[in-house]
């Protein structure tokens, strides 16, 4: 049913759509832009090319073939973000970047000045530009995987308001929103270290597990994992097996 690439459409890189094809995308003609833009709700593409289009949209068939919620996974995090005095924990780029259908660079504005009477952790490292307003439940499992690791945890993410959640690429049922969810710094490299990094979050009881190259979400939604492309079928190939030793789909 996610499948409506209609026949005989071509994309960017002139494969076109017949029937029974097992390769087919959310696609209005020459380019993925029009169809990216309908499947995620945003106003335009700036800075995805064709082939993470490709993958966000192929990724976001599976997970409604497999009866999933994409709009609970986040796809368009590498893509925004970052602080206004630093930089995006993907991309790499300078300063607060915007997110593909805004034109928020620089302005993190709508997520601060926020209500907050939250008390710091010798745990918890907060970036400045960070709402740290979830529920308890998350900031408790949070402290604990952060004991757990030996160390303290560094919070990309947060609590966001559903208007600076749009500005960063948030998806549109973000966990972010529901004050469900956090982004965490890996504060490791190698990959034995980050699937014990994962084990660990998964032992705390953070459920949504979604895996990028710098940081790792984390929420207390429904049990699934992701990758960058928001689906399963992003999943790198090193963080698999801890994945489904512990139950996610894969």
């Amino acid at each position: 049913m996610p499948k409506v690439h209609r026949v005989g459409d071509s994309d960017s890189s002139g494969d076109t759509a017949v029937i029974g094809s097992d390769d087919v995308f959310v696609n209005g003609g020459p380019t993925l832009g029009g169809g990216f833009t309908s499947a995620l709700g945003v106003d335009d593409a700036v800075g995805v090319s064709d082939a993470e289009a490709r993958a966000i949209l192929s990724g976001r068939a599976a997970e409604l073939a497999a009866g999933g919620d994409p709009d609970q996974n986040e796809a368009l995090e590498s893509y925004g973000g970052g602080t206004p005095g630093g930089t995006n924990p993907v991309s790499g780029v300078e300063g607060a970047q915007p997110a593909p259908g805004s034109d928020a660079a620089g302005n993190t504005e709508g997520n601060v000045p926020f209500n907050n009477d939250r008390p710091e952790s010798e745990w918890i490292k907060v970036q400045s530009h960070v709402n740290p307003a979830v529920l308890d439940d998350v900031w408790t499992k949070a402290v604990n995987f952060a004991k757990s690791l030996g160390k303290p945890i560094t919070l990309n993410s947060a609590y966001r308001t559903p208007e600076y959640n749009r500005k960063v690429g948030g998806a549109k049922n973000s966990m972010h929103v529901q004050r469900k969810a956090i982004d965490v710094q890996w504060g490791c490299s190698s990959a034995q270290d980050r699937v014990d990094f994962i084990q660990k979050a998964i032992d705390a009881g953070f459920t949504g597990i979604g895996v990028y190259n710098s940081f790792c979400h984390m929420d207390i939604g429904p049990k699934r994992c992701w990758g960058p492309n928001g689906s399963r079928t992003g999943v790198f190939q090193q963080y698999k097996t801890v994945l489904k030793n512990n139950g996610f789909p894969l």
